[in-house]
């Protein structure tokens, strides 16, 4: 059974679990059309948003090619005579204002393609011999994009599909969302809620004061001091080789020290079976297939350097599927990877990749493609953000957080203390998710909270009188033993609580109470943290709306 707090999704891996399609699919492989309508919607603050979609034209000997500013014709750029020369085209495609209708495009076939999408300005691509293109670099600091906010997904369209994923793999920053329409119905990948970015960066700074780690130098902010991006910890240290060292190495001497008298088996999901190893004078050897010497913390989070270089198909199957278990810090617990059956095991050790946890922890699905190996996974269990299907009939695509409806709330703008406080209407958030509500009145309510988790609301005004009592609306369908606090704090998620109640099972996860309780004396505008601690792992508690009071 899969744990209530778990990861859904789907993924394509290489050398992983066979892609599985309906009948109905498999009759249509070869029948997608020769291009696709893209709806692409613009959900941000801004109204100067483009989009620059390029990837490899089969038609034209798999050479680059863009979407011109039209939105259909295709341009292959020439190989210029030295690196560094113009496009030579204009390929930004201008997004309508925020909350307009979409736009919608022609998407031909292309490979290993990528849709970028900037805010408030244009992106510079450069054009290599050969052709070869420059893209957007976030690590290259004299790159021309460098303080231009922006994100991209990838794709490939071809006759037999349409495969999309969100990649957070490099870095994280502007919300992008899925929905594709097939003909067996509608796949969504949800992505970021509103102030996600907001929301991960205030997770990593709370995780490098916990422990000392350098999660917070992953944060790159504008010169207004406002979050633009978080680098990926593999990208990171690519730039400055110091960040995380030794920050993994004492886990990585306790697996190894396991696997010296303990079978690690490995499920390689393909002919090879399933293979085991033993450590031995400090390699993991798998006989009769090959070895690994003991990676570094860096050589994990990248999961491309030694020993994760194999010479192999089958050495590459266990390297990816050894390095995903690394990442999510499951080999001390179990033997038999890879582990998916409980997802919610995953990134438990205190060291571990807490940029794939919060990650995942924050979008609003518990999707997104965080490290290069993060689409291992067991049959029927996934984890990276992807749609895929050899029949689809529209693509959209949302920059922004997706509308409300789709499960990801919009920000409440400030509002009263003494008004109704919807839960879902947070501004930032870490470790929950959303859900259709039964309580009266209907909507959403916030679930999937554990110890940890917390919900942030900006600009919540309680004037001069000030409040002296917290209300909220709670549920939980927690097991018998499990409960915890719910509590609440001002301008930090680590400041000191003002008040709190403890909340255990109410009878089930859509069984509501009101529950009261006493708090410090609050006056002026604050933003309200939510705070939620635990003594157990497990989720604990549902909250529908909350409010304040002056008695």
């Amino acid at each position: 059974m899969i744990a209530r707090r778990t990861l859904i999704g789907a993924s394509i891996a290489a050398l992983a679990a066979p892609i599985v399609l309906t009948a109905q699919e498999r009759g249509a492989r070869a029948a997608t059309p020769a291009t696709l309508s893209v709806n692409l919607a613009n959900t941000t603050s801004s109204d100067t948003v483009y989009a620059y979609v390029l990837g490899l034209d089969p038609a034209q000997g798999n050479t680059w090619a863009f979407l011109q500013a039209d939105g259909r014709t295709l341009y292959h750029p020439p190989s210029p005579s030295a690196p560094g020369a113009a496009l030579g085209a204009d390929c930004a495609i201008a997004l309508p204002p925020a909350g307009a209708a979409p736009r919608t495009i022609s998407l031909p076939r292309l490979a290993s393609g990528r849709i970028y999408f900037s805010i408030g300005g244009k992106l510079v691509f450069l054009v290599n011999p050969g052709p070869g293109i420059a893209m957007p670099s976030v690590s290259n600091p004299s790159d021309p994009n460098i303080n231009t906010a922006y994100s991209f997904c990838e794709f490939t369209y071809d006759q037999s599909q349409l495969y999309a994923n969100i990649s957070f793999v490099d870095f994280v920053s502007v919300p992008i969302s899925f929905a594709l329409q097939t003909s067996q119905g509608t796949q969504t990948v949800q992505g970021l809620p509103a102030g996600g970015l907001d929301s991960v960066c205030a997770a990593l700074r709370a995780q490098a004061a916990a422990d000392g780690g350098d999660w917070a130098k992953l944060i790159v902010q504008d010169s207004a001091g406002r979050n633009l991006r978080v680098l990926s910890p593999n990208l990171a240290i690519g730039s400055n080789g110091s960040l995380f060292a030794g920050y993994l190495e004492p886990y990585l001497d306790q697996v190894w020290q396991k696997y010296q008298n303990t079978d690690l088996v490995i499920d390689t999901q393909y002919t090879w079976g399933t293979v085991s190893g033993r450590v031995s004078n400090g390699v993991l050897t798998f006989p009769g297939v090959g070895s690994f010497t003991k990676p570094s913390t860096a050589a994990v989070f990248n999961c491309s350097s030694a020993p994760f270089t194999t010479g192999n198909d089958e050495m590459g199957n266990l390297s990816a599927r050894l390095a995903a278990a690394l990442n999510r810090t499951t080999l001390l617990a179990d033997a038999n990877q890879p582990d998916g059956e409980n997802p919610a095991a995953f990134y438990t050790a205190p060291r571990t990749n807490h940029y794939a946890r919060i990650l995942h922890a924050t979008t609003s699905d518990h999707l997104g493609y965080a490290f290069p190996y993060d689409d291992v996974h067991p049959a029927g269990v996934d984890f990276e953000g992807k749609v895929q299907s050899a029949t689809p009939t529209l693509f959209t695509i949302t920059v922004g957080a997706a509308a409300q409806g789709s499960g990801n709330p919009p920000p409440p703008g400030g509002g009263s203390a003494y008004g109704t406080l919807q839960a879902e209407a947070y501004t930032s958030q870490s470790g929950t998710r959303t859900e259709a509500c039964g309580d009266a009145g209907g909507g959403r309510d916030v679930g999937w909270i554990s110890n940890g988790d917390w919900l942030g609301y900006a600009g919540i005004d309680f004037g001069a009188a000030g409040a002296t009592q917290f209300r909220a609306r709670v549920a939980s369908g927690a097991a018998s033993g499990v409960s915890g606090l719910v509590e609440v704090r001002l301008d930090s998620p680590t400041a000191p609580p003002v008040g709190s109640f403890a909340l255990a099972n109410t009878g089930g996860w859509q069984s509501w109470t009101t529950v009261p309780a006493a708090i410090s004396r609050v006056t002026g505008v604050h933003t309200v943290y939510l705070t939620f601690s635990s003594g157990q792992g497990a989720d604990y508690a549902n909250i529908n709306w909350f409010t304040f009071a002056a008695n």
